[in-house]
């Protein structure tokens, strides 16, 4: 999943910093017009998000107010989706799909205006039934682009997935059917704006690949499975954080999709321990026979020449799509870079999976990276953030 393993190691000065200074009261000003029950829907995101994704937590919460809540809204739909498979405990996997179908059947009901008592569905159908926060701040919303369907390069290109970036998935023991249907002004019954400027297909195809890998928890035969999953995850959230932000432009989605792929790819590469210690392996299975490494060294942890030789091309992979969304980020419209923030721990990471020596066990590394703790960023990060945030760069 995107984000669920974006976790390091973090000091108690910069974490009260985080929570008791302008961040967190600029925070709290942005939630202040919104109806109660409203309210504690989206704290429950920002908790979520500031759980299992805290590398992404630390640039949203730098984002616009008027952005926050649908970019926390999103996020939390994805750590959602990606918690559905640790939530589930039976052996039967009808369950699992029922907790996917259940998601499939929330999202419509947002889209058509009756959102399910969950806090997540209940927060996102705020989001896609209020207007552009880009036009409600004055500011100028993109021209949009004439983009043409042309493979992968797009948001709209097809594709099923068999990978997991997360080893677990949700949806919701917690969630009821009760149906509530919100104005996204005031709360009360009618909704008043389009969510059209949504992709409901980016929805659908985060769920989609979710449950394709719950169902079929193999490694991925090669490098080009390994990059359909991330494009139909990762991908997908970047172009639905774009249209959070009122951006349609065909550069923006090339960018949005290249860094999608790199984002995805380095989470996997990330949480290789995590997965291990659950019996799970997402290094690709040609690569690992050609360079003789097995998949019960992978859930051992046998760091050998084979296996860095495999984390070294998996990773070069991530690398040329992070450095071809860097590529295009000249030709960005305004206000497009904010959202390509999560470039930073892409890249970071690279960089510091290279000094090892491509052995993604390495305790520093994970210590300082991310792939333990909960709710933690190394200060380094938190500082590279706000850096490539003010100048306007990712």
């Amino acid at each position: 999943m995107h984000g669920v393993y974006y976790k390091g190691i973090m000091s108690g000065r910069v974490w009260g910093l985080l929570r008791q200074g302008r961040a967190g009261q600029a925070m709290s000003r942005s939630y202040a017009a919104i109806p109660e029950p409203l309210r504690s829907a989206f704290s429950f995101c920002v908790q979520q998000v500031r759980q299992y994704d805290y590398l992404n937590y630390v640039w949203v919460v730098q984002m616009p107010k008027e952005l926050r809540a649908p970019l926390f809204a999103l996020r939390a739909f994805n750590i959602e989706t990606a918690l559905v498979a640790d939530s589930v405990r039976s052996k039967e996997s009808v369950v699992g799909q029922i907790r996917f179908q259940w998601w499939r059947d929330a999202i419509k009901s947002v889209y058509d205006g009756r959102s399910p008592n969950h806090p997540v569905a209940l927060a996102l159908a705020h989001v896609l039934h209020s207007p552009n926060p880009a036009a409600a701040a004055g500011a100028a919303v993109n021209t949009p682009a004439d983009v043409t369907p042309d493979g992968d390069e797009t948001r709209w290109s097809s594709g099923s997935c068999n990978i997991s970036s997360c080893d677990s998935v949700g949806g919701g023991a917690a969630c009821r059917s009760t149906d509530v249907s919100l104005d996204a002004s005031n709360g009360e019954q009618g909704i008043s704006a389009s969510p059209f400027r949504y992709s409901r297909y980016c929805f659908k195809r985060i769920i989609d690949c979710r449950e394709a890998d719950f169902l079929d928890p193999q490694p991925p035969l090669d490098l080009q499975a390994l990059e359909k999953y991330a494009e139909g995850t990762s991908s997908q959230l970047m172009y639905l954080q774009l249209a959070a932000a009122g951006i349609k432009h065909r550069d923006a989605d090339h960018a949005a999709s290249h860094l999608g792929r790199a984002a995805g790819i380095t989470t996997l590469l990330r949480g290789t321990a995590m997965h291990a210690a659950s019996r799970r392996c997402y290094l690709p299975v040609d690569l690992c026979a050609a360079a003789r490494v097995s998949q019960e060294d992978v859930y051992s942890g046998i760091v050998s020449e084979g296996l860095r030789d495999v984390v070294h091309k998996v990773a070069s992979l991530a690398k040329g799509h992070l450095d071809e969304a860097r590529r295009l980020a000249s030709r960005l419209p305004t206000g497009a870079a904010g959202v390509m923030l999560p470039a930073v721990a892409v890249g970071r990471y690279l960089q510091a999976l290279e000094a090892v020596n491509f052995n993604p066990y390495d305790p520093k590394l994970i210590r300082e990276q991310g792939g333990s703790g909960a709710g933690s960023a190394p200060i380094s990060y938190i500082l590279a953030v706000k850096w490539h945030h003010l100048r306007g760069t990712y």
